[in-house]
């Protein structure tokens, strides 16, 4: 009875097995014309870009927001529309640690660090799902207090999540042509000291001393 299941079970195993060497085939030789490497840094450099158009905007937004307060009698209101400002002071904050995450990032990409390319990974998909709660926190709270935020805020999250996908597989990529050198390297310098304590075979030597002579 299980006897069909097992190959298919094996089968499937090695499908996993070989996955990652496939991902590496795919990405290692980037796409449209752009390396992996070139990518990582043309993303963090949009990175960049975006962020210091971010935190113009929310403090637009920010400021949008307190007028609104301000203009509707919000002494009455229930807590979740006085956060309202906190959550703009939470995205500022955060659009400055990613600023100063990018310039980590950019440095490592040029010294092939891979612990600085999995650190922004992580951030770069936290960062993303904190201002996709915060942004929708906020718009809630918006219509408790009679008005709405504006459409770019949410045209704004969009678009820069949807564009983080394509960085961040040149990231992966990248992480893993570094990984696979530094074990190709390894591998090769395991096999140098290996050679060098194997012995010339006799004849071998003597020809070469024969060869000498004549």
């Amino acid at each position: 009875m299980f006897s069909g299941g097992r190959p298919s079970m094996e089968g499937a195993r090695l499908k996993m097995k070989d996955l990652p060497k496939k991902v590496f085939q795919l990405c290692s030789g980037g796409v449209c014309g752009l390396t992996p490497k070139g990518g990582c840094v043309l993303g963090g450099a949009y990175m960049i870009l975006m962020t210091v158009m971010y935190l113009i905007f929310e403090f637009g937004h920010l400021n949008r927001a307190l007028y609104h307060l301000e203009a509707s009698d919000t002494r009455h209101s229930v807590g979740i529309v006085r956060i309202i400002p906190y959550c703009y002071y939470v995205a500022i904050g955060l659009a400055c640690v990613t600023f100063v995450v990018c310039i980590y990032f950019l440095y490592s990409v040029q010294k092939r660090d891979t612990v600085g390319l999995f650190i922004y990974l992580t951030w770069i998909i936290i960062y993303d799902i904190t201002n996709f709660i915060i942004v929708t926190l906020t718009s809630r709270a918006a219509k408790r207090a009679n008005f709405s935020i504006s459409p770019l805020e949410w045209f704004g999250l969009i678009t820069r999540i949807l564009c983080d996908f394509i960085w961040l597989s040149f990231i992966v990529a990248f992480a893993m042509i570094i990984i696979e050198g530094r074990r190709a390297g390894r591998t090769s310098l395991r096999t140098r000291r290996v050679s060098r304590h194997v012995a010339e075979p006799p004849k071998f030597r003597l020809g070469v001393h024969s060869r000498g002579i004549v």
